[in-house]
């Protein structure tokens, strides 16, 4: 019973491939007929309007079996090439060259994908800067400001008033300050050390003011800081 199976699928396949090849061949040939026709016609017409019906019969005979010949080449082209597949032997028209059907579109929307929830970032705790040590003060301990350049006024001689103390609303040279600093020791018999700081914009180093300043303190031997 089995070989009987086989048999009648061997048969029925090899007479599908039989009837589907002579399909393919009454193409080509009617395509030979339907260009041998449309040749004759196109020669008639060119006979009758353009060349006044003095074209020979060979050659408007020969005319409908070029055509007829050229149309059956391109019948045979597209059925027995790839496009025969699809024109005769049921393969679908979308999907792979072997005729397979493409999965359909049922129109269902697509499930969105999961996106991971990102873990909050921790917040690292902030360095706190060391606080810097505030010297101690002492009870000769002279508070004086050095003002910036579009503070200064001109005194004494053209000499800048660079200077003032804390507890002084008018600013001073560096000569009148000498002369106080020189008195305050005087009267008080106690070591002074004087405290600089900056009123606003501080001056470079290299500044003539900060020079003569430097100066004086290291000749007078005094105590001095910057705040």
């Amino acid at each position: 019973m089995c070989e009987t199976l086989i048999a009648d699928g061997i048969a029925s396949g090899a007479g599908e491939k039989l009837a589907t090849f002579a399909i393919k061949c009454l193409a080509v040939g009617g395509g030979f007929l339907v260009g041998y026709f449309v040749g004759g016609a196109i020669a008639w017409a060119l006979d009758r309007w353009v060349l006044a019906h003095k074209a020979p019969d060979q050659l408007k005979k020969a005319c409908s079996v070029i055509c007829g010949i050229a149309l059956a080449i391109i019948v045979a082209l597209i059925v027995f090439g790839e496009g025969g597949a699809g024109l005769f032997g049921g393969g679908g028209s979308s999907g792979d060259k072997k005729g397979t059907q493409a999965p359909d579109d049922t129109g269902k929307q697509q499930p969105a994908p999961v996106v991971p929830k990102e873990e909050p970032k921790k917040e690292v705790p902030k360095k706190e800067d060391p606080k810097k040590e505030v010297p101690k003060t002492t009870p000769g301990d002279v508070r004086i400001a050095i003002l910036g350049e579009a503070d200064v006024r001109p005194g004494k001689d053209g000499e800048g008033m660079f200077y003032q103390i804390d507890n002084e609303s008018a600013p001073k040279t560096l000569t009148e300050l000498k002369k106080t600093i020189s008195d305050r020791r005087d009267a008080t018999k106690t070591e002074v050390v004087l405290v600089f700081r900056f009123a606003k914009e501080p001056l470079s180093d290299t500044h003539p003011e900060m020079k003569r300043r430097s100066a004086w303190v290291k000749e007078a031997k005094l105590l001095s800081r910057f705040e």
